[in-house]
């Protein structure tokens, strides 16, 4: 009995296209987006989904919806699998937070596990919460088939808990828009089968 997480990240938004950090800033999928939600429904339509969770902001609501219509299922929110807080930086793209927060920056270049930014959360924070929904929706759904729809921040964060990947491994990892990643859980316990697939959007 395999129990298969699809990890979804939201598809793009007009922040993502102009470089700007959106954090837990609430920002809508632009029409690029909502083209890459209807790609990622439509790649995971032969799947037998039982269920499907999303972040609570607009972006991964969205595109959980999407996902979720075509299997005549509802969407349920999961507050923890929001972005990762970055504070004051929301909103801004790096040119100008390097120019009003430049000894922060640096050291958030430097080591952005240890140093974050000024009201911001930390990367441990964010795979705590992160690790509570994966628990629960593993229990709930032993089995089963599931989708869980997040953002670039918190579907690292849940890889790096299912295959216990330590913390510093979340700066290595990319997601693309809309990318999705598959973890399947059998008799020998979690293994990511698939990371950042996005070959659906170019056909």
């Amino acid at each position: 009995m395999v129990t298969r997480l699809f990890l979804v990240r939201h598809g793009e938004t007009e922040w993502n296209a102009a470089h700007r950090i959106q954090g837990q800033t609430d920002v809508p999928l632009n029409e690029q987006g909502l083209r890459q939600a209807s790609a990622v429904a439509a790649y995971l339509a032969a799947e037998s989904l039982t269920a499907v969770y999303a972040s609570n902001l607009s972006r991964a609501r969205q595109t959980a919806e999407a996902i979720a219509a075509v299997h005549g299922l509802p969407v349920h929110l999961a507050p923890e699998l929001r972005e990762v807080d970055f504070g004051e930086w929301e909103g801004l793209d790096e040119a100008a937070i390097a120019a009003r927060f430049p000894e922060e920056y640096r050291l958030w270049r430097e080591d952005s596990l240890r140093h974050r930014p000024p009201g911001g959360e930390t990367i441990a924070a964010l795979r705590a919460r992160a690790a509570q929904v994966y628990d629960r929706v593993v229990a709930a759904h032993a089995g089963e088939t599931v989708a869980l729809v997040g953002h670039g921040g918190s579907i690292r964060a849940l890889v790096l808990h299912a295959i216990g990947l330590p913390l510093e491994a979340y700066s290595r990892l990319r997601m693309r828009n809309a990318a999705v990643s598959l973890v399947e859980i059998g008799d020998r316990g979690p293994v990511l089968a698939r990371f950042n697939h996005t070959c659906f959007l170019e056909e």
